[in-house]
C-alpha cells in the first residue's frame, strides 16, 4: 500500500518540526519510514494516522538518534557522485586545462600570489553561492552532504597552506610552483563539481520535494 502526496507531507512536516533540517537527511529518513509504515498499514490493517503514531511511538528516539547515520549514508553518495564527476572527461579537461594555463602564465608573470590566494578565493565564492541559492526566495533549503563537502575542501585548503604558509615562505622554485598550481588546478575543478551538485542538488531534491512532499 503506497503512501498518498498528503501522508508523505505528513511525514516530512513531522520530521522537519524535529528539527531535521537538511532536505537530503530529510528524504533519506522518510524513505526508510514510508517503507515501514506502508508495511505496517497492509499487517495491521490499519489507517496511516494510527500505524504512524503506534510506529513514532517505537521508533521516535532511534530515528533521533539514527540522524548520524542518515547524515554518512548522504556523505557517502555525495563522495561517489564527486568521484564520478571528477572523472568525466570534460571535468578533466578542465582539470588539466587549468593546470596548463597557470603554468603558462606563471612563465610570463610572478603568480605566487595568484595560487596563494586564489584557492580560498573560489571556495568563498562557492560557499556564496551555496548561501544564495539555499535561501532563495526566504525559503530555507540546506543540503548536509554538500555543507560536509565544503568543509572538506577548507580543510584540504588548510593543509596546504600549513606547507606553504603565505607570510613566511616564498614560492620561487619550479616544483614549488607546480605543486600549487596543480592545487589550485584540483580546488578549481572540485569547486565546480561542487557548483555541479549544487545544483544537480536542487534539481533532483527540490523537484521530488515539490511533486511528492506538496
Amino acid at each position: 500500500m503506497k503512501l498518498t502526496q498528503a501522508q508523505i507531507q505528513f511525514i516530512d512536516t513531522y520530521l522537519q518540526n524535529s528539527e531535521i533540517e537538511f532536505i537530503d537527511v530529510r528524504m533519506e529518513m522518510i524513505d526508510h519510514i514510508a517503507s515501514d509504515i506502508e508495511h505496517k498499514m497492509e499487517t495491521e490493517h490499519t489507517e496511516f494516522y494510527y500505524a504512524f503514531k503506534n510506529y513514532m511511538v517505537l521508533h521516535k528516539k532511534e530515528h533521533q538518534k539514527a540522524n548520524k547515520r542518515y547524515k554518512k549514508a548522504t556523505d557517502v553518495k555525495t563522495l561517489q557522485q564527486l568521484g564520478y564527476l571528477f572523472i568525466k572527461p570534460s571535468n578533466l579537461f578542465i582539470l588539466i586545462g587549468t593546470f596548463c594555463f597557470v603554468k603558462i602564465l606563471s612563465n610570463y608573470y610572478d603568480i605566487g600570489l595568484f595560487v596563494r590566494f586564489a584557492p580560498i578565493t573560489v571556495l568563498f565564492l562557492v560557499c556564496i553561492y551555496y548561501f544564495i541559492i539555499s535561501y532563495t526566495k526566504g525559503k530555507k533549503v540546506r543540503y548536509s552532504s554538500l555543507e560536509r563537502l565544503g568543509l572538506f575542501l577548507i580543510t584540504l585548503f588548510q593543509i596546504v597552506q600549513i606547507s606553504y604558509n603565505p607570510f613566511t615562505q616564498s614560492i620561487t622554485s619550479n616544483s614549488s610552483i607546480n605543486l600549487m598550481t596543480g592545487f589550485f588546478a584540483i580546488i578549481a575543478t572540485t569547486a565546480l563539481i561542487f557548483l555541479q551538485l549544487i545544483l544537480k542538488y536542487n534539481k533532483e531534491y527540490t523537484s521530488l520535494y515539490k511533486n511528492t512532499i506538496v
